[in-house]
């Protein structure tokens, strides 16, 4: 079933929504979702993302309650194509940051960084002040924290009071943290991706657009990771469940 909100067409691959966003839109979005009142959680939705939330309950019902789930992997291209879908707008979170970063940058907006170690951290920070000089960099602490520590940095994020909170490796529940330990904060828009924080901190190379497009990085990555190749049977498994979508639509 297909819907739309802020302007913006959603579609439900396997149960699991995505929203279609045109890349011009960004800019309009991350306006719009700073200008009104209330926390809009963006979340990039890879393939494995979209193979757990099929398996987890709470990990779905927390992409149905976010703002707009971005479509990454190029499996999700394909299985909107294969089930007749309106077929998505792909981005890589590094891009659609920083093209959201740089529209909040005009209107002078705020930001809070959780997550990476501490070079890390800093590293994120300087590229934060030297790429977006007009975003405010209002607080950060770095991920891989106990959880006795995460009663001062909520604290510290319900001080700082910021527009944007993004959140990195080594958050505690990765995606599900702003979910479980995000309400009552007074941030404007959310997103967490380690793909994205991990570029800004030199830790991770970022894709040429072209290997993006056709998908051909994640083929790069298992060849450096070999146990990404066991993902194979997900795939498998992924090809199943498409069909007995396709043929239940028939139906």
């Amino acid at each position: 079933m297909d819907s739309s909100h802020d302007g913006i067409k959603r579609t439900h691959l396997l149960k699991v929504p995505l929203d279609i966003v045109p890349e011009s839109e960004i800019g309009r979005i991350a306006l719009e979702f700073a200008a009104s009142v209330g926390q809009k959680t963006i979340v990039f939705l890879t393939f494995r993302g979209l193979m757990k939330a099929n398996r987890d309950p709470e990990l779905l019902s927390h992409l149905k309650s976010a703002r707009l789930i971005v479509p990454v992997s190029k499996s999700l291209e394909f299985g909107c194509r294969f089930l007749g879908l309106p077929s998505p707008v792909r981005h890589h979170p590094f891009d659609f940051t920083i093209k959201l970063l740089g529209a909040l940058e005009e209107k002078r907006h705020t930001i809070y960084l959780l997550g990476e170690n501490l070079n890390g951290l800093q590293t994120v920070a300087a590229t934060m002040r030297a790429t977006f000089p007009g975003l405010n960099l209002v607080g950060r602490h770095t991920g891989f924290y106990t959880r006795e520590s995460e009663g001062p940095i909520l604290t510290a994020i319900q001080k700082a009071t910021p527009t944007v909170l993004f959140l990195g490796p080594g958050v505690l529940g990765r995606e599900k943290w702003i979910f479980r330990k995000g309400k009552g904060l007074p941030f404007r828009i959310s997103l967490f991706s380690e793909d994205a924080y991990s570029i800004m901190a030199q830790h991770k190379k970022r894709p040429t657009r072209p290997s993006f497009r056709k998908g051909t990085h994640e083929l790069s990555r298992a060849i450096v990771n070999p146990f990404r190749m066991m993902r194979v049977f997900n795939y498998l498994w992924y090809g199943l469940l498409l069909l007995v979508y396709r043929l239940k639509r028939k139906n």
